[in-house]
């Protein structure tokens, strides 16, 4: 009988990820996407736009996983660019202002 490790080390995974492995971004994905898009959706109430903002960040997420130096939690650390995506897509809405003619 062959025994399958359903749970690889995080490092591994982080290291896998790091070489562009499509695989390892899929599992890190499915795994703290749930959490990450509550924390979208304390900042950005529409579901449509949080989900969005989420994907952008998961985007720079996996473009920047070089700069993670496991200094903290790897959690923490995704949480840290969401909250910052969230941030810059309220700012830029705040820019748009709506004039109404008298």
């Amino acid at each position: 009988m062959k025994v399958i490790d359903l749970h690889q080390p995080q490092k591994e995974i982080i290291a896998r990820a790091l070489e562009n492995n499509r695989q390892a971004q899929q599992k890190i994905y499915a795994q703290f996407s749930p959490k990450m898009l509550g924390v979208c959706r304390q900042y950005i109430k529409d579901l449509h736009h949080a989900e969005d903002i989420m994907i952008t960040a998961f985007m720079k997420v996996f473009a920047n996983l070089k700069n993670f130096e496991n200094k903290g939690r790897f959690e923490g650390w995704i949480r840290r660019i969401m909250i910052n995506e969230c941030i810059s897509y309220l700012r830029v809405q705040k820019k748009v202002n709506f004039l109404e003619e008298e």
